[in-house]
């Protein structure tokens, strides 16, 4: 049996049941105070904490529980009372150390749920011994900076959350609860290989461009492709509701839930979506007005030249009706707000599509997790998926002390994080 316990300064002494638990008595090998409190070491037997129970990791599935009666010392220099010190135990958590590290990867690799049905544990226990691991090993962590930047919003209970990635491997980099332009100073200023980002490609969020300008000089900003078009794609809504409002009740039906069938490309869609397109065109003819605006709008991004991209957007504004104005304003002020950042994609052609796939990955994430929060959600795919480089920083500190290891780690793959949640392992 004592082989089986596997700990260092316990001993196996018995054995026995009680209801579905296997308790077993056990005694340290050598029983000393676990901490010093006078300088002058003068302890003296003070009694004994009978039957301390701590879990361990479960044989052949059945819950086990250390019993010990811990020794009680009693200082003679100040009189405090000392316990018997037992470095095998998380007392913590009430349980050993080495069920805690069993917990820790358990969590890493598998839901809570199911983490904490493994080790015969709650799944609340589970969640906060991942939660301090996970605060342990990131605390230093430090992404690797790409070539090419992406910066872009994920939304998770309802708010905006920052996001970073390698555009060109298509990772995730990290996660961060605010995109507010203080936070992600604090969040960028330090960080190793700023002055290494060629192109940074992120949405118009005006803190985005500040921080690019700041922190990243050597970069090129990129305005996000799908997020320029995205906004005439709210025009032709905006069209759409309106006229729901000044229709009758029998029109208004015809128009319901037909918001998806107006976002597609007219080349693209299905020749069943395009007949129900234009028999709503017929009467609706504002919004085949709309829909033509907004097909101009996508076609900027067909231009093969950032001149003719140019003269594209030159065209959708000069033509663009003034009683339709109002809806696309959104597009207006993109192409008036941000055009040479928006033209530099014809010289640098990424997009932050991949972002568009991990929001798909963090819905799944939510639902297999019961709800992480961003701290966990975060963690998991970090310590699951990220190949963690250790990085000796060089250099001194003030103090002349070495300065601490980085811990770095090389994005995680969106496919990878996808396939694992098929799985339903995450």
């Amino acid at each position: 049996m004592s082989d089986l316990l596997r700990l260092k300064n316990l001993e196996h002494v018995s054995e026995y049941e009680e209801d579905d638990k296997l308790i077993i008595k056990v005694r340290s090998k050598r029983s000393s105070p676990e901490r010093q409190c006078c300088l002058l070491v003068n302890f003296v037997r003070n009694g004994t904490k009978l039957k301390q129970r701590y879990r361990d990791e479960p044989i052949r599935r059945q819950t086990v529980l250390l019993e010990i009666d811990r020794q009680r010392y009693k200082c003679k220099e100040c009189g405090k009372p000392v316990y018997e010190g037992l470095p095998d135990i998380d007392l913590n958590h009430d349980m050993t150390k080495k069920l805690r590290v069993r917990i820790q990867k358990d969590a890493i690799e598998w839901p809570f749920s199911h983490a904490a049905e493994i080790n015969g544990v709650d799944d609340k226990q589970v969640e906060r011994i991942f939660k301090a691991h996970a605060k342990r090993v990131l605390a230093s962590y430090v992404p690797k900076m790409p070539r090419v930047l992406g910066m872009d919003e994920i939304h998770i209970r309802k708010k905006a959350r920052f996001v970073l990635g390698d555009i060109e491997n298509r990772a995730m980099l990290d996660m961060q609860m605010s995109r507010k332009k203080l936070s992600m100073e604090r969040y960028f200023e330090p960080m190793p290989g700023r002055m290494d980002v060629e192109v940074v490609c992120q949405d118009m969020w005006k803190d985005y461009a500040a921080i690019t300008k700041k922190l990243f000089p050597n970069a090129v900003t990129v305005i996000d492709k799908y997020h320029v078009q995205r906004t005439s794609n709210y025009g032709m809504e905006v069209v759409r509701r309106l006229l729901q409002q000044d229709i009758s009740t029998q029109a208004r039906v015809k128009l319901k839930n037909k918001r998806g069938i107006f976002l597609g490309r007219w080349n693209d869609i299905q020749p069943y979506t395009r007949n129900q397109m234009l028999a709503l065109f017929v009467e609706f003819p504002e919004l085949r007005r709309a829909y033509d605006i907004k097909e101009g709008y996508y076609e900027i991004y067909d231009a093969t030249s950032k001149a003719e991209a140019n003269e594209k957007m030159e065209w959708w504004l000069a033509s663009l009706p003034k009683e339709y104005e109002r809806p696309f304003k959104q597009s207006r002020d993109a192409l008036n707000n941000w055009r040479p950042y928006i033209l530099n994609y014809w010289d640098h052609t990424y997009t932050n599509a991949y972002v568009e796939g991990l929001n798909k990955l963090i819905r799944k994430m939510n639902l297999q997790g019961v709800g992480y929060d961003l701290e966990t959600l975060r963690a998991k795919a970090l310590l699951k998926h990220g190949n963690i480089v250790y990085e000796i920083s060089e250099g001194l500190t003030r103090a002349g002390r070495r300065l601490p290891t980085r811990k770095r780690i090389n994005g995680l793959s969106l496919s990878t994080l996808e396939a694992d949640l098929e799985a339903g392992l995450f």
